[in-house]
């Protein structure tokens, strides 16, 4: 007698109805490790893809020079060492004396209290001069930027934040209004668009730019600047001009070769990489996690197989005097274990589809699907496989005879 592959399949869904919560038990190892894989890899791929994103907003081929070095503050904590030798004219020897940059754009930037009327935010300000809006790609809501001929004369211009105009203006016109940045009036000119948060979890709209001339000699009265965005040229490798920078400012700051530098050099690449390493972090704890839970869920498979098998000695007796062969019982109780499997399977990639709308709407990650999901299902069904061999192999050992009288 020849069965086909619906038979198989029917008898195996029908098995699974009967028994529902003994197979629920069996798939639920199988259910939360296709879980973690399918979500991890959504999750992780939209977090990537929102990095790249917020990368690319930064601005286009920048090397960022902060004055400072970078240090650990603990396992995952870094944080930059106060350095005040880093200076305008550096910045402006950077320009004149290295081939490959577009343009070098000097800041200052520091946390400050702003006030208009009876209402208080503290912002970011960050004092720079008007070619940072082309390099950081600084788009307008309303007004315009300040002018290179503001920034030379010190005057005390601002383009700021959505959130500031929010917070201040609702309702208002906020063009030629003055607020309070650190007790300076400052005329608001400009409004940036809403931006949202960026890589390193700074909020942009509750950012404001005022020219660097003004933020150094009426704000903060400093003589040295904290950083320079680096804009290279289209072709220069960004690696290459992060080595000609680090020899340049050592040289310019007198620096002796047994001294350490005094500021720190890096990309938006070198940021991107340190994200994907906490990544690549978690995707080996979830491969270990969900190694583990498919281990378990084959074992659970596997017993409720044996269990079945010896409850089932009198339908495999009358499937045996009925004509059919050994290889059609391995093949029943191996699509049983294999059915089991995928339906874990497909209940974990729907559980890990719930978590990744879940996840992504609170962290606000972009949807990307992942290759997880073709690879869960196959594992799934490997693991039902040999988690059925033995089982189904025990079930061909019952003779007919026996099995119908025992």
């Amino acid at each position: 007698m020849r069965y086909t592959a619906s038979f198989y399949l029917r008898i195996a869904f029908q098995n699974l109805v009967v028994h529902k919560a003994r197979m629920t038990l069996a798939l639920l190892g199988i259910l939360f490790a296709v879980m973690s894989l399918v979500a991890f890899g959504n999750i992780s791929n939209g977090m990537k893809k929102k990095i790249e994103s917020e990368i690319g907003k930064f601005g286009k081929n920048l090397v960022i020079v902060r004055a400072g070095l970078v240090f650990a503050a603990g396992r995952s904590t870094r944080q930059f060492s106060e350095s005040k030798t880093l200076k305008l004219k550096d910045a402006q020897l950077v320009k004149e004396s290295l081939p490959g940059i577009v343009e070098v754009v000097p800041y200052f930037d520091v946390s400050y209290p702003a006030r208009y009327r009876d209402s208080t935010l503290n912002v970011s300000v960050a004092g720079v001069s008007n070619k940072v809006f082309d390099i950081r790609n600084v788009d307008l809501a309303a007004g315009r930027y300040f002018t290179a001929e503001e920034d030379t004369k010190a005057e005390k211009k601002a383009v700021v934040g959505y959130k500031v105009f929010e917070n201040f203006f609702s309702g208002e016109d906020p063009i030629g209004k003055n607020i309070l940045i650190f007790r300076v009036p400052t005329e608001i000119v400009g409004v940036m668009t809403e931006k949202g948060t960026d890589f390193a979890g700074q909020d942009q709209d509750l950012q404001v730019y005022i020219p660097l001339n003004a933020f150094m000699r009426r704000y903060s009265n400093v003589d040295y600047i904290k950083g320079m965005y680096v804009q290279v040229q289209d072709g220069y490798s960004l690696t290459d001009m992060k080595s000609t920078l680090r020899g340049f400012i050592r040289k310019i700051h007198n620096t002796r070769p047994e001294q350490k530098d005094d500021f720190s050099i890096f990309t938006m690449e070198d940021i991107l990489r340190t994200q994907e390493e906490g990544i690549r972090l978690v995707s080996v704890l979830t491969v270990i996690a969900s190694t583990v839970s498919f281990l378990i869920g084959g074992l659970g498979i596997f017993a409720i197989m044996l269990l079945s098998i010896s409850e089932r000695k009198m339908e495999i007796g009358i499937r045996r005097v009925v004509g059919s062969k050994k290889r059609d019982i391995i093949i029943q109780f191996l699509s049983e274990s294999v059915i089991v499997a995928l339906v874990g399977g497909v209940g974990g990639i729907l559980a890990g589809f719930l978590i990744t709308m879940i996840v992504n709407t609170i962290g606000g990650f972009p949807l990307v699907f992942s290759m997880n999901i073709p690879l869960a299902l196959g594992i799934s069904m490997v693991v039902g496989i040999l988690a059925g061999i033995y089982p189904a192999m025990e079930g061909t050992k019952y003779e007919p005879v026996k099995a119908l009288y025992s």
